[in-house]
């Protein structure tokens, strides 16, 4: 009976031997710290890289958002914790997310393992490198509204009986750089193998900061024993910190020589490892700062490597890249703890934000398809930043003249009438235009002009299709079909405009963004009270149509598969319940409102829900938010309220589109206390517009309480309200009745 079950094990390992996806923890993993490069820099062909191109091109590539932290610094903290982390500038030290050592290190005239005990109280047993900044960054980490462990990825590795090793470091004589050790460290601040310390430089004064990584020293203290190795290699981060003291033409050349001296380190190691077994990943925590006339999105080159592994382009749930085709290639940060995690078969813990990546066969070549959006990508960046600086001044001042030009009424001249009303109409015209220009890839000066173009056009036909006296329709109903249409046949135009969430920022990558959600709010009220019979109650039919439309529009904002936009999905289900009030009852009541409002937040509710069922749960941040809120009950629906209130605080401050939603406001304040005698008679005969920007506005305030950055969608729906309403009254005001002749 024993032989037989010697045999039947004997049996089952050589079984187990075949496949080599059940060796575990015969699976090793190398993490080569590149940073500061862009991928510009990398396929340009000015850098000879052999080994970094060899990988590229029989791997999986991809750009990655590091701008997902909540200020400067804490790319290695972000990428160690699987969550969004900072480092804060008040920090006692110079480089604290660098502040690592060797334990036997001397720092203030002891070793550096008596340092960390006496700032921590932990032993460091037989662990080879301490963080000594873990304190202050554990500190300046804590209480934020989010789950957030760092040293996660480390913590989660060792418990699970893999070991890590940090190699190599970026000093320079300024002061220490061993930030790479964030990744790889465990909670307490410990690595248990590896080498950062300053034995692995030499002098090379040939170079302005005087130091570079001796790589036969790199290789000696290469720990092929751990499974998994964090390399950082140094030469680029050097590169970049003393950039700035150079003219621009050599500091370009320093970034391409240390490029050139970082690929030959990595593939001096790599020849040295089974490629079987080891798998390779590539990735640059840091975005590098542009050179004079270079406009950079937010997003570094990441590869992974795996042999007998098809190449193509990386995609991430975290961005839509599994479901929606246009985020191909883009990752983020937080996905690379989750993706280390998921190679050793290793379930992420719940404290992780980020989704394991996947490879993605892409039409024709994966490295031309990756050039052509990085190059998108940074003119689009560049494109939205000139827009965001522009279009809501244009907005503001023209929300503020037509404020003033109501106040004085029939005072105000036609002409300033004519020029604010021409004013209005383009700029309820640029976020349709917008949407057209990303149909094809221009360049910045071809998308501006594109831009003005189409508003100009837009405005044009709008009011001459309807005797210059309803061309605020028009606007409304082309953006409603652009992104009806967009949200339901793939996101591309979205994905694509600058007017659009920026995916540089880290705030949003796929679905509809604040700024073009709260538009279609606007739009879509606008929209229908133009297409509404003008009857004080609309007919049965036609009521119900509108309803039917306005719940479809919150249908595609709010699912998962289309949209996923909670917030604005609820911000639009209040202003459309608003609306469709007025339709059954042209003096709604108190009860009645608040029923109207309730019945809004449930079809929007089960919109979601019926979302997240058919696309199975899991398949979104909404649906992700839900399973947290199961798992920790209310306190993350505390977290989730905090960082809202943080956030659109931060933005009313900063924003240039408080300037838009106040705008709108004095736009809606002087109509009701000046009550011009023009509006009032345009109102008479537009039933529809008041019961509309009523709507406007309880959306409005709705979508600013309901999101984190709800002053975008807020200003953007007053701009379509309040700019219509201006737009109506600032008409040639009718001619006063003669008086008869006196006999």
């Amino acid at each position: 009976m024993r032989r037989a079950w010697i045999l039947a094990a004997a049996l089952c390992w050589m079984l187990g031997g075949l496949c080599p996806d059940s060796w575990g923890a015969e699976r090793k993993l190398l993490i080569a710290v590149l940073d500061y490069v862009t991928w510009h820099d990398l396929l340009s062909g000015d850098a000879d890289t052999p080994t970094l191109s060899h990988l590229a091109e029989n791997g999986a590539v991809g750009m990655m958002c590091v701008r997902t932290g909540r200020g400067g610094g804490g790319g290695y903290l972000t990428i160690g914790g699987g969550s969004r982390a900072s480092v804060s500038g008040r920090s006692t030290r110079r480089n604290l997310e660098g502040y690592a050592f060797q334990a036997s290190e001397r720092r203030d005239t002891i070793p550096a393992s008596r340092a960390f005990r006496a700032y921590t109280g932990w032993p460091t047993g037989d662990n080879a490198i301490v963080h000594l900044g873990i304190g202050e960054l554990l500190r300046q980490n804590a209480g934020v509204p989010y789950p957030l462990r760092l040293g996660l990825l480390g913590g989660t590795l060792r418990r699970s009986g893999l070991r890590v090793a940090c190699i190599g470091n970026a000093d320079t004589p300024s002061g220490v750089h061993r930030e790479a050790v964030c990744i790889g460290m465990d909670e307490q601040g410990m690595v248990e193998l590896g080498d950062v310390g300053a034995g692995l430089l030499r002098r090379n004064h040939s170079l302005p900061y005087r130091l570079t990584t001796d790589v036969e020293r790199l290789l000696s203290v290469f720990h092929r024993a751990a499974d998994v190795v964090v390399l950082e290699l140094g030469e680029t981060s050097r590169a970049e910190e003393y950039s700035q003291l150079m003219p621009p033409g050599a500091a370009r050349s320093a970034r391409l020589r240390a490029i050139e001296r970082a690929d030959l380190m990595l593939g001096r190691v790599v020849e040295r490892l089974a490629i079987e077994d080891w798998a390779v990943l590539v990735i640059t925590p840091n975005i590098r700062q542009p050179d004079p006339g270079e406009v950079l999105a937010a997003l570094t080159p990441v590869v992974f490597f795996r042999h007998g592994k098809e190449p193509g382009l990386l995609a991430s749930p975290s961005t839509g890249g599994g479901h929606f085709a246009h985020r191909l290639g883009l990752v983020l940060n937080t996905d690379i703890a989750p993706t280390v995690l998921d190679y050793f078969d290793l379930e992420p813990p719940p404290d992780v934000i980020g989704q394991p990546v996947a490879r993605r066969a892409p039409a024709g070549d994966h490295l031309a398809r990756l050039h052509f959006d990085v190059v998108r990508h940074d003119r689009v960046e560049f494109s939205r930043r000139q827009l965001f600086r522009v279009f809501p001044v244009v907005a503001a001042v023209a929300l503020w003249a037509s404020a003033f030009l109501l106040v004085i009424r029939d005072h105000a001249p036609p002409w300033a009438r004519a020029v604010a009303r021409g004013l209005l109409l383009a700029v309820i015209s640029i976020p349709p235009a917008m949407l057209l220009v990303a149909l094809r890839p221009l360049s910045a000066v071809e998308t501006a002009a594109a831009a003005i173009a189409g508003a100009l056009a837009i405005a044009f036909i709008g009011s001459w299709i309807t005797g210059w006296r309803s061309g605020h329709v028009l606007p409304a109903l082309v953006l409603v079909g652009l992104l009806a249409y967009d949200l339901l046949r793939g996101q591309g135009m979205l994905a694509w405009s600058p007017l659009s969430y920026s995916v540089a920022g880290g705030a949003r990558f796929y679905g509809i963004g604040n700024e073009y959600a709260g538009a279609l709010l606007g739009a879509g009220l606008i929209a229908a009270s133009g297409l509404l019979s003008r009857r004080e109650r609309a007919a049965w039919g036609e009521g119900f149509a509108a309803g039917l439309v306005l719940v479809g529009l919150v249908a595609v904002i709010g699912c998962p598969a289309w949209g996923a936009n909670l917030g604005m999905a609820l911000g639009c289900a209040i202003g459309f319940a608003v609306f469709a009030l007025y339709l059954w009852r042209s003096r709604p009541t108190g009860r009645q409102l608040v029923g109207a409002l309730v019945l809004a937040l449930a079809i929007a509710a089960a919109v979601v829900a019926v979302g997240m069922f058919l696309q199975g749960g899991e398949g979104s941040h909404i649906g992700r938010w839900f399973s947290r809120l199961r798992s920790h009950g209310w306190t993350a629906l505390a977290e989730v309220a905090v960082r809202k209130l943080s956030m659109n605080w931060l933005l009313v401050r900063v924003s240039l589109w408080t300037e838009v939603a106040v705008a709108g406001l004095g736009v809606l304040a002087a109509a009701v206390l000046a009550r011009p005698r023009s509006l009032l008679s345009e109102l008479k005969d537009r039933i529809w517009l008041t019961p509309a920007v009523l709507a406007c506005l309880a959306g409005a305030a709705a979508s600013f309480l309901l999101n984190d950055s709800g002053i975008l969608g807020a200003a953007l729906t007053l701009l379509y309200g309040a700019g219509s309403l201006a737009y109506v009254g600032l008409a040639e005001p009718p001619a006063k009745p003669k008086e008869a002749p006196r006999s």
